[in-house]
């Protein structure tokens, strides 16, 4: 299969974009690879997002827009809602997210598809994610490499299911055998607005088929104070980790909760959908236990962050068990 022959539809979630969008899009226009189509959903800016993607449509035919005309916002509804309209689309081969304020390194698409055929060939189901690079308001370089200051990059284990950050969705490539396997989050769902799309993947993919970490940087992901991800800082020493985790040990506890929910909610949507493996069990089961029974069942199934420190705080939460406060009350088996 060579690269032009490869289709993929990217989805794109916007809301108030104006400033950084053009930039965005430009990126995408100028992929080497030309073969793509790119799916906005609007999320009913009241800016001239809207004005600036219907510009683009009248120049590129591979883009289109749609709208949200109902009275439910938010990021997460705004993806979820995008994937669900995917699926009645005509079927790509591969299936990209982006933010609508990031900018793509133009060989992006033609890189992760051709890195995907070598490792995939058999087309089992399939995710790709990379590093990034963190740009400023200004396009200028924070960092050079999340996932080097962050400790994450390969993933160790199963480690997904209890740890948050690995995945970045703007960094994410899913096949379309993974992306036909995998259930769309209920829209009606209160729940949706913590459950995040590109962990949602990953986590199938663990367990039905191949997660795989591309060690390069392939897009400016921008960080400000407008985005979802906010602006905050991503570079912090072991003893800022230490510090910050004693300081804001209850918030870092909800922190892990959000993760435990997603997961739980994750394992009932599987069940809904009869699809089941021998792992959700020991999952649901450390979650709900907590404790040094809990930990017991993270080391078996290797749950380890590259920096020790954050390995040792996954621990830390677990033993004590103060995250199951925030738990889901419909999720709280004991």
């Amino acid at each position: 299969m060579n690269k032009s022959s490869i289709k993929s539809l990217i989805l794109m979630a916007t809301y108030n974009g104006e400033k950084y969008l053009r930039k965005q899009i430009e990126s995408i226009i100028h992929q080497t690879n030309k073969n793509w189509k790119l799916l906005i959903r609007d999320d009913g800016s009241t800016d001239s997002t809207v004005f600036i993607i219907r510009e683009y449509m009248k120049k590129d035919q591979r883009i289109s827009l749609i709208m949200n005309e109902t009275n439910k916002h938010g990021a997460y509804l705004n993806f979820w809602t995008l994937i669900d309209y995917a699926h009645t689309l005509e079927k790509y081969e591969y299936y990209f997210f982006a933010d609508q304020d990031d900018i793509w390194d133009i060989n992006k698409i033609e890189i992760m598809t051709k890195y995907a055929n070598i490792q995939n060939p058999s087309n089992k189901p399939f995710m790709l994610y990379s590093d990034m690079r963190v740009i400023n308001g200004k396009d200028e370089c924070i960092y050079e490499s999340v996932n080097k200051i962050m400790g994450n990059g390969e993933m160790k284990g199963l480690s997904l299911f209890f740890s948050h950050g690995f995945i970045w969705g703007c960094t994410v490539l899913v096949n379309n055998a993974l992306f036909e396997l995998v259930p769309v989050f209920p829209l009606n769902s209160t729940n949706i607005k913590i459950m995040s799309h590109d962990n949602y993947f990953g986590k199938y993919a663990l367990l039905f088929g191949k997660l795989r970490y591309l060690d390069m940087a392939l897009i400016n992901h921008r960080r400000h104070d407008s985005n979802t991800t906010g602006g905050y800082n991503l570079k912090l020493t072991p003893m800022a980790i230490v510090k910050k985790s004693l300081i804001f040990f209850d918030r870092t506890a909800q922190i892990h909760a959000l993760v435990y929910n997603q997961t739980m909610l994750l394992i009932k949507v599987m069940r809904s959908n009869n699809l089941n493996d021998k792992y959700i069990y020991r999952i649901q089961h450390a979650i709900e236990t907590g404790g040094i029974e809990g930990c017991r069942i993270l080391k078996e199934m290797g749950v380890k962050r590259k920096q020790w420190i954050r390995t040792l705080g996954i621990y830390i939460i677990m033993a004590s068990k103060v995250y199951k406060k925030y738990l889901l009350e419909d999720f709280i088996y004991e």
